[in-house]
């Protein structure tokens, strides 16, 4: 007898979750479209303003490096203090862009990288578009090895200062 009611109680439970389910997936529905319709508006809105960041900051040069431990002392006191004063630096803790009011665009940016090869990053905008390069091989050989720093200095500057490529739109 215990058992008949064991399993009465458990299957009225299994209904009851079952119906509470159904009614929540009926509830959460209808609200699917107003969600995705105000995604992808806020989307668009987001793209004018990237648009006009991209706009804004034409010419700029970016060196982004994150928080790994193991670098990021010899970027902020080798790499950083020799770099021009033109260049914006962009400290990435974890997935948190450190770039004031703008930090969302540069994160788009980042996130966007086609060839993810490692930090850090060099960015530099041109006519609205975004080149980048990592420099993630060079500087960690010079880190570990304790190589001179002068060869990464000169590729930055190189990438940084070189003429934009003119694009034909």
């Amino acid at each position: 007898m215990e058992k008949l009611v064991q399993k009465i109680n458990d299957t009225l439970a299994l209904v009851l979750m079952a119906v509470a389910i159904s009614l929540l997936i009926l509830i959460i529905l209808p609200t699917v479209p107003f969600f995705l319709i105000y995604f992808y508006f806020s989307d668009k809105q987001f793209e004018k303003k990237n648009k006009l960041f991209l706009e804004r900051m034409n010419g700029a040069r970016f060196f982004c490096y994150n928080s790994r431990k193991s670098s990021v002392e010899f970027a902020r006191e080798v790499i950083v203090p020799e770099l021009d004063p033109s260049v914006y630096v962009v400290f990435v803790n974890g997935k948190k862009v450190d770039f004031g009011a703008d930090s969302q665009y540069i994160s788009r940016i980042l996130h966007r990288i086609k060839e993810q090869k490692g930090f850090p990053y060099l960015l530099k905008i041109d006519d609205a578009r975004v080149t980048d390069v990592s420099v993630n091989n060079q500087f960690y050989s010079i880190m570990i090895g304790r190589k001179p720093v002068e060869p990464l200095l000169e590729r930055i500057n190189a990438f940084f200062f070189s003429a934009p490529v003119i694009s034909s739109n």
